[in-house]
């Protein structure tokens, strides 16, 4: 976390440890996960594959039976066991990676949304499970900030994207059209906030948010 997502990993720090080490645990994964998509030694097959296995350990996360030999494994077993963190968000996640495999194209405003709720509004889901704030409207309203983080990242790495035939950015959609959209979707983090139970969930909310946020200045393109 701290060589791939400083901004994320700094925010990190303000949390209790319990929460932290169980938000390392599932970045762990969902890095794996990324990591297996962008495999570029692997053919498609050989990827699908690796991402199906994940995804099977994560539907048996919490059966006491079932064991794994993932270096991800015991750390995100444990973040399942002490947070009510849904599997079907990880999940969702993983299928949206293993979609990636034949390349992405979001030719609709619409789809670019889809597409970051399944990469990343899910990583809120699941982050929010973790610090303490579970009812529906903050959960949609921690993915709508997932959202923001993601197209935060797309506008960083396109012409990258573009490379390997990954293009995320309607042509109806100028840079400025979706900081725009960014910059609302990151106001959520002050609500979300206030739902939470400890100062260092608040803070490493507010933190990750505006560390994101800064970043849209140095984007427009």
């Amino acid at each position: 976390m701290k060589r791939e997502a400083k901004s994320f990993f700094l925010a990190t720090r303000l949390l209790p440890r319990a929460k932290r080490q169980a938000v390392e645990a599932v970045y762990g994964l969902f890095r794996t996960v990324d990591d297996v998509a962008d495999e570029g030694n692997a053919t498609g097959d050989e990827r699908r594959r690796k991402l199906d296995a994940i995804a099977l350990t994560v539907e048996r996360i919490r059966d006491p039976g079932h064991e794994a030999d993932d270096a991800w494994f015991p750390a995100v077993r444990d973040a399942f066991a002490s947070f009510p963190i849904q599997s079907k968000d990880a999940l969702r996640l993983i299928a949206a990676c293993r979609a990636e495999v034949d390349g992405v194209v979001c030719d609709t405003p619409e789809a670019l949304e889809a597409y970051c709720a399944a990469v990343a509004g899910t990583v809120g889901r699941c982050a929010m499970a973790i610090l303490g704030a579970g009812d529906a409207d903050a959960l949609d309203r921690a993915e709508r900030l997932g959202i923001a983080l993601q197209l935060t990242n797309i506008l960083r790495d396109l012409g990258k994207d573009r490379e390997i035939g990954r293009n995320y950015l309607p042509g109806v959609l100028s840079s400025d059209d979706v900081i725009a959209r960014a910059r609302t979707y990151y106001k959520e983090a002050g609500i979300l906030a206030r739902r939470l139970p400890d100062l260092g969930s608040r803070l490493a909310v507010i933190a990750a948010a505006k560390l994101y946020e800064r970043k849209l200045t140095r984007l427009r393109i």
